[in-house]
């Protein structure tokens, strides 16, 4: 963080930290800086990208972030800077909300047909996007069509709200996913019942 700009202020922002199983938390000084940290997520670390996300129990308004890939292109292209003595903040990423407002988020270009061929790897994908989706709101169904249907490289989150839809298209427009960015936009509601994917 303190590297690549995220920090308010000089000095280590980590309170505390603990770790339990396959998971990491840490306590920041200040609710700016945890915003801040989730820029991080998708970070390199030992031969692995990390996961920086809130807690699954977190029931705070949703944050806007980028993530590492975006936060070191602006921290190269010179856009970020280390912090002075009144801090630096992450402008929120872009979002493209296209489309009627609706409970149902449609997200493009995050896989492939190669990942849809492994019955294995479909299942672990569909099992990590409800976890990572689950986030941002109550999520009903996630729908991601199989190789060999229509709307295969899609991936359909269906939400209680359209406000849960809202926060999923705001944190996931533009995240990196397998070195691809993520396009989010609304679905239409009709179309996902007749599941018309095309």
């Amino acid at each position: 963080m303190i590297q690549v700009g995220l920090n308010l202020l000089p000095g280590n922002p980590i309170t505390a930290c603990r770790v339990s199983g396959k998971f990491a938390f840490i306590e920041l000084r200040s609710p700016q800086e945890a915003a801040n940290a989730l820029n991080l997520n998708n970070i390199p670390f030992l031969g692995a990208h990390l996961r920086v996300g809130r807690p699954s129990k977190w029931s705070g308004p949703p944050t806007p972030h980028g993530n590492w890939e975006d936060i070191l292109a602006k921290y190269m292209s010179g856009e970020l800077k280390l912090p002075t003595q009144g801090g630096t903040q992450v402008p929120a990423p872009v979002t493209r909300t296209v489309g009627s407002v609706s409970k149902v988020v449609e997200l493009r270009n995050m896989l492939t047909m190669d990942d849809l061929q492994d019955d294995t790897e479909y299942d672990e994908i569909l099992e990590d996007t409800k976890e990572e989706c689950g986030q941002f709101g109550i999520l009903k169904s996630v729908v991601i069509p199989k190789a060999n249907e229509p709307g295969a490289t899609k991936v359909f989150l269906e939400y209680q709200s359209a406000n849960h839809a809202a926060s999923a298209i705001q944190a996931l427009a533009g995240r990196t996913f397998d070195q691809r960015k993520v396009e989010a936009s609304y679905f239409d509601e009709t179309k996902f019942a007749n599941r018309d994917f095309q």
